[in-house]
Order: C-alpha cells, then sequence, then structure tokens
C-alpha cells in the first residue's frame, strides 16, 4: 500500500512539473494551448517521476541491506572474538544472543540444547522476555512446536515469513510483522541443539542473510566444543594435580626413603631418605663409598657402575652404611634402583630402606635359635651319656664287692663287658655328634643317583621282610649324572628307609614303602614314601633339627645328619604328608651343567 501511493504522487508530481513546464514553454513562444502537446510532457513527466521514486526506493534499500549485513558481519567478528574468551558454556550463549541483538542486527535470538539423553536442559535469548520462559518450560516439559520440529528434521535453514505459522509457539505475538531463520546445530553427526533469529520479513529468504545464520551457527558449534574442551582439559590438569599432590603426600610421608639421581647428583629426596642420608644438596649415595662397610663396597661399586651405564636396568643390594662416618654405629641399607626418565632426563628411581632393625631381630631371633639347639644338643648329649654313666657306676661298684668277695673271675669278666659296651655306647654318642657339629668333607664323583639307592634297598631288603613291610621302587633309568659323594647318599637313604620302617613298627597291615627317583626341571629328584603316621604339624619344623626324636630308643641326630649331607650336595631335604597317609621325604640334587 506504502509503494502504490509512493508511487502514485511521484506520478503526480511528476506530471505537474512537466506540465507546468510545458504551458509556459507554450505560452513563452506564443503559441495557443494545444491538448495534444500538453498531455505528451505530462505522461513523460508522471513516468520519470515514477522512476525517480523507484531508484530512491530501491537505493534505500540496498543502503538498509548493506547496513544489516555490515552489522551482522560484526556480530560473526565478535562471536569469534567471544569463543576465545568466555570458558563457561552459559556465558558464552548468552553473550551470542547478546551480540545478535545489541548490535541491531536481529530483532530477537535464542538458543535451545539438548542433552546426552536428548532432552532440552540449556537455554539462552536475547529480546525476548516472558514469552521465551513459556516456551522454555514446555521443552523441558517434552513439549515441541512447529519451527524446532522443522529445523530438526532437515540440515537446511528452516524460513518462517508468517507468524500464523507458529500458533502454537508462545513467540507467535513476538514474531509479529516479522520473519525467523531456524538451523539445528549439529556435532559429529549427532544433533545438539537449535538456532532461531528473527528480522525484517524482506530479509529472511536472502541467500546471503541465511549463509550468514549458517556461519553464526557453525560458530556456536565451535565454539560450544572448544568450551567442552577446555573444561576437559581443565578436570584433566585438576585430578591431575591432585594425584600428583596425593602422589607426593604418599612419598613424602613414606617409610621408604626415596630420591631421584641425575647425572650423580640428586634432584630429589623425601624425609625419609633426609632422615637417613642428610639434606640436599648431597652427593650420590651410591658413589659415596666412604660411609659403606669395607666389605660392602665392591658389591656396591659394581652394581652402581652397572645401572649407571646401562648394562641393567635394576639393582637390589643389601649394604652397611655409617651416616657420620662412624663404622661404630653401622645402619643396614636395602636399596632398590631403577632407571627411569624425570623431567625428560634419563635418571635413576632409588628407592632405600632402614632395615637395621629387622637385621638385630634376625641376629636376635638366629642366635636364640642357636641357643635352643644348643639346648637341645646339651640335654640329648646328657640323656645319652647319662645312662651308660649310671651303668658304668654300677658295674663299678658290683666290680668292686666281687674283688672284695674274691668272686670267680667269670663274673669280673661279665663285668668287664658291660662296662666296655657303656663305654662303647658313649663313644658312639660322641662321634656322632662330631659327626653332626664337624662332618667330613664328602668325596664327590660323577654318578648315576641310582646305584646309592639300589645299595640301600638291598641292604634292608631282608629285615624290611621279615617285618612285613612291601618295598617298591620306580627308579628312572638313564638318570642325568650328579656330583655325588657314593656312600653319603645311601646312608641318607637308608637311614631314610629305616626311619620308615620304624614309623611302621606298631602297625598290623599295610605297611608299604616306596622309593622314587625321576627329573623335575634341572634337579634330580629322590622320594621316600611310607604309610606309617606321618608328620605333625607341630613336628614338621622340628624333624631335622639335632637331638629331635619321638621314639624312645633314638638319639634324636640321623634326620640332621642327612639333612647336612645333603646341604653339602648343593640340594634340598624336605618332608610333607604321603598320599598313603603316612611321611614323604624328598631329596632334590642338582644335575651337573653339560
Amino acid at each position: 500500500m506504502l509503494k502504490l501511493v509512493g508511487g502514485f504522487l511521484a506520478f503526480t508530481a511528476g506530471t505537474v512539473a512537466f506540465g507546468l513546464v510545458s504551458a509556459i514553454a507554450l505560452k513563452m513562444a506564443g503559441r495557443p494551448f494545444n491538448l495534444h502537446e500538453y498531455f505528451m510532457p505530462c505522461l513523460l513527466g508522471g513516468i520519470l517521476g515514477l522512476l525517480v521514486f523507484q531508484w530512491n526506493l530501491r537505493s534505500k534499500r540496498y543502503k538498509e541491506k548493506l547496513f544489516h549485513l555490515n552489522l551482522v558481519l560484526q556480530s560473526i567478528r565478535d562471536v569469534n572474538r567471544l569463543i576465545t574468551q568466555k570458558k563457561d558454556r552459559d556465558l558464552f550463549l548468552q553473550g551470542i544472543c547478546d551480540i545478535l541483538v545489541k548490535n541491531k542486527g536481529y530483532y530477537d535470538a535464542w538458543i535451545a540444547l539438548l542433552n546426552e539423553s536428548d532432552s532440552w536442559d540449556t537455554f539462552a535469548q536475547a529480546g525476548l522476555n516472558r514469552d521465551f520462559k513459556q516456551l522454555a518450560d514446555r521443552l523441558k516439559k517434552g513439549g515441541m512446536i512447529t519451527c524446532c520440529q522443522r529445523a530438526l528434521s532437515r540440515p537446511e535453514i528452516v524460513v518462517t515469513d508468517e507468524p500464523a505459522i507458529l500458533c502454537d509457539c508462545p513467540l507467535a505475538s513476538a514474531y509479529a510483522n516479522t520473519g525467523a531463520l531456524s538451523i539445528r546445530m549439529e556435532h559429529e553427526k549427532k544433533v545438539i541443539g537449535i538456532l532461531t533469529v528473527s528480522m525484517t520479513k524482506d530479509l529472511v529468504f536472502s541467500i546471503e542473510e541465511q549463509q550468514l545464520v549458517k556461519e553464526v551457527a557453525d560458530d556456536i558449534i565451535f565454539g560450544l566444543h572448544s568450551i567442552e574442551l577446555e573444561q576437559s582439559r581443565r578436570q584433566a590438569e585438576q585430578s591431575l594435580q591432585a594425584s600428583e599432590k596425593q602422589f607426593r603426600t604418599l612419598v613424602e610421608n613414606a617409610l621408604t626413603g626415596i630420591s631421584i639421581i641425575q647425572g650423580e647428583r640428586v634432584v630429589y629426596q623425601n624425609k625419609e631418605q633426609e632422615r637417613l642420608f642428610g639434606p640436599l644438596p648431597r652427593s650420590y649415595i651410591l658413589a659415596d663409598y666412604n660411609n659403606i662397610h669395607p666389605e660392602d663396597v665392591n658389591k656396591v661399586k659394581k652394581l652402581s657402575h652397572d645401572i649407571s651405564s646401562g648394562n641393567i636396568q635394576a639393582l637390589d643390594v643389601n649394604f652397611r652404611y655409617a651416616p657420620i662416618g662412624d663404622m661404630a654405629h653401622l645402619i643396614w641399607i636395602h636399596c632398590r634402583a631403577h632407571t627411569i626418565t624425570y623431567r625428560q632426563k634419563a635418571s635413576i628411581l632409588v628407592n632405600m630402606m632402614d632395615m637395621t632393625k629387622i637385621k638385630e631381630l634376625e641376629d636376635l631371633l638366629l642366635n636364640q635359635d642357636k641357643m635352643a639347639s644348643l639346648g637341645r644338643v646339651a640335654a640329648g648329649i646328657a640323656h645319652e651319656i647319662r645312662n651308660p654313666l649310671s651303668g658304668i657306676n654300677i658295674y663299678l661298684n658290683a666290680l668292686e664287692k666281687f674283688f672284695n668277695r674274691s668272686e670267680s673271675k667269670v663274673k669280673v669278666d661279665d663285668v668287664f663287658q658291660h662296662l666296655q659296651s657303656a663305654s662303647r655306647r658313649i663313644e658312639s654318642v660322641i662321634r656322632r655328634v662330631m659327626d653332626f657339629s664337624k662332618p667330613s668333607e664328602p668325596n664327590f664323583t660323577t654318578a648315576n643317583i641310582n646305584q646309592p639307592i639300589e645299595e640301600a634297598i638291598k641292604l634292608t631288603a631282608v629285615t624290611l621282610r621279615k617285618s612285613g613291610i612291601k618295598l617298591d621302587k620306580a627308579l628312572t633309568e638313564d638318570l642325568p649324572k650328579c656330583r655325588l659323594d657314593l656312600q653319603q647318599i645311601e646312608e641318607v637313604v637308608l637311614n631314610l628307609i629305616n626311619n620308615a620302617a620304624d614309623a611302621m613298627r606298631t602297625k598290623k597291615n599295610n605297611k608299604k614303602i616306596k622309593v622314587i627317583s625321576s627329573v623335575v626341571h634341572d634337579n634330580i629328584t629322590v622320594r621316600v614314601i611310607d604309610s606309617g603316621p606321618g608328620v605333625t604339624i607341630a613336628n614338621k619344623n622340628k624333624v631335622f633339627d639335632p637331638f629331635f626324636t619321638t621314639k624312645s630308643d633314638s638319639t634324636g641326630i640321623g634326620l640332621s645328619i642327612c639333612h647336612r649331607i645333603i646341604t653339602d650336595h648343593a640340594g634340598t631335604l624336605k618332608v610333607q604328608n604321603s598320599e598313603w597317609g603316612g611321611a614323604e621325604f624328598s631329596i632334590s640334587i642338582p644335575v651337573i651343567d653339560t
């Protein structure tokens, strides 16, 4: 209507202007008034007036559009600036809306975002008041409006140029006499929200305008992603700082001394390490040999050199150290060193523990164990010698009476025989004690262990058969050879078989012994198994102690000597309960390296 009125007025003004000019020109020429000559200039003037009106109108529209586009471009620049400034999502979205409206690029603008469960939970707006709150409440409750449905269903921009289309939208009244552009925002093929802006109706169909709105939406998506990355980075940084703080607290308060060494210089140490070796700066402990016990210097030097030169990745060493240089006040240190990278430099992580109290307790327990063993040895010797000594005293008294009574030589000879028997018994006890305390050196030879086993079985075969004991053997043929003292190994197997037989002395039936030889990894294993009563848990750790016995007629030295012999062979002797419920003694001796 305004265009029609403007055009009519322009036409009329042109007609009147050209009509007056024509009338004046005719009069000055002295020509009479001619309607035909007057009509054509008036028509031409009206047409020219219309052309001038259209040119002015288009020029004004172009200027308005150019001004609007400049405002939008300024808004985009402000949005990009906002991306680098705002690190909070809500402040960023509100800033976007404020920029789009306050720069007078658009009448109003609003943004709604979806959460991970595809529910609307974040909103921002500018240029709208209570009406937008109604829209936000509807979306939060799961409701929907036409423009949102259309925008979410397609990737391109949705144009709304008639408010009647938004009859179901609380913003319909706010959009009266305006148009709107809506676009969904999508990141990594997932819809994250929607952007809507309103403007004059003649701009909503502009390709340039739609492209600018799309660029704003892309900037918003980029900004939200940047904020999300920044928040993730901050959270990771905070978690790292908290973890580092917790780790530092653990390290600082650890009972183990911890230090980091770079180039034989200590760059870090915790409180326990400072207590052990003093404050920084100080020398690298494994390179400071003056305070290390002379007996431990060589092994510390070697291991320190190996790890410093990169020959090994880790080392463990125990050594004695004098913190104040006083060798009379040594402490035991257990050291573990390992190569690491610390602050982009090759380093050595050193853990040190003060083992002094543990060593003192070990020595105390060892002394107590030695004293207990000595007590058992003394008690065993006293018990074994007391009986024959009592017999000797009795026979000496009898011998004295025989001499006083001039008894026959037969009775005197009988007393002397008993004296000799008791004396030999004492000598036997003393000899076995001496064998235990100072055994003879093994006479090693390379042989098959089955050979002394077979000899021991032959020696016991008759006795076992008379006692009703069944003896089975399962000796592996072609066993690898090992270094043996054949006589000592025969003595060990013989002792184990005799002990097994003694354990079944009171048993009526089902008396069995089995001897097995085999190869297990790099060791020859000999097992002696019986069906006797077995070894109780309480006695399992005592059976190899000297003079420990559960039999009334035994010295308790046999198994101790067996254990010593096997140890001299670089092997082990162990006991456990057998599959028959009895005892199982297992000998393990290493195979000769070929």
